[in-house]
């Protein structure tokens, strides 16, 4: 979640967003002959990382002191489970409605404590909570339709359920599997969230998403359910094999360019990204006292006009 945010920031954003702790693993200039092998990260590195021009105008210099000085326009915690560094400085330096906590694990629970003392995003949000927003990964924009291919199967062969169909050593492969497919399976594991119904989405494939109906509203809301679902119940009243007949294919291409459209608006990093930022606007312009607050996450410095904003991720 934190990557995917990132990635939206600095998009969106350009050097003034500032990964305190550099994330290597973003920057394009990091791999290739002699460097890093992309392979090795997780999920063999595909969809997410490597993306992002060189950093060589990213200032991540006195960030203590910047933070003291409340030089950042907001202080984002990318992970806040897994971040805590200068929180005490912006605990004492920033109100709440500057400091955004990123809450990007599986598990439902929140750091509750926290919750009052920044602006708190929870992925795999069970449950209406007061003061807590709903959040839900992304995939970079540039990575939609880069695959177009002649759709020659039903169904992909990956399949979550069995570890045996991940086959696929290097990205083209994989989404090539996507884009030859009508439909692709996914569903629920650790959590409801998952890179893979966002990367089947990139590749003009329906996800063939398994218990949908069970996700709770406020978990993945800016996903297409109502179109999901409705690929379900026909998968499950007609079967797949309508979907090779003239009328299957004209149902399958309207749901499919309608899930894209979807995705395209509300599912990209920049997207999220934007509602981040959009939430913290708003919550902004109607809490007006400025009391101390916690935070765990990025941050982002000062604004020589509304649209320089820039941001710093511990």
């Amino acid at each position: 979640m934190c990557d995917m945010l990132f990635h939206g920031l600095r998009s969106q954003l350009g050097p003034d967003v500032v990964d305190a702790e550099r994330i290597w693993y973003m920057y394009a200039n990091e791999f290739g002959e002699g460097r890093h092998d992309r392979s090795k990260l997780y999920g063999r590195g595909f969809t997410m990382y490597g993306l992002l021009d060189p950093d060589s105008d990213v200032d991540r210099t006195d960030l203590e002191r910047k933070i003291r000085a409340k030089y950042f326009d907001l202080i984002v915690y990318g992970s806040i489970r897994r971040c805590s560094r200068f929180l005490q400085d912006v605990l004492l330096s920033y109100p709440p409605k500057q400091i955004l906590f990123v809450d990007g694990e599986d598990e439902a629970e929140v750091v509750s404590h926290l919750l009052g003392r920044g602006i708190y995003f929870k992925r795999e949000l069970a449950a209406s909570i007061p003061g807590v927003m709903p959040i839900e990964f992304g995939i970079p924009a540039e990575k939609i339709a880069t695959a177009p291919r002649p759709k020659v199967k039903l169904q992909a062969f990956i399949d979550p359920r069995d570890k045996r169909s991940y086959i696929h050593q290097d990205e083209a492969s994989y989404y090539g599997d996507y884009a030859e497919s009508l439909f692709g399976i996914t569903t629920k594991k650790a959590g409801w969230d998952c890179l893979r119904h966002y990367e089947i989405m990139a590749n003009a494939c329906v996800p063939w998403f398994l218990d949908l109906e069970q996700c709770p509203a406020t978990t993945m809301p800016f996903l297409p359910k109502y179109e999901l679902q409705l690929a379900k119940r026909l998968l499950d009243q007609r079967g797949i094999s309508f979907f090779e007949t003239r009328e299957g294919l004209g149902v399958w291409l309207e749901l499919q360019q309608r899930i894209e459209a979807i995705a395209r608006q509300r599912c990209t990093t920049r997207a999220i990204a934007h509602y981040v930022l959009e939430t913290a606007s708003a919550v902004n312009r109607r809490v007006p006292a400025r009391t101390s607050a916690t935070s765990d996450g990025i941050c982002i410095p000062p604004r020589a006009a509304k649209e320089n904003q820039s941001a710093a991720l511990p």
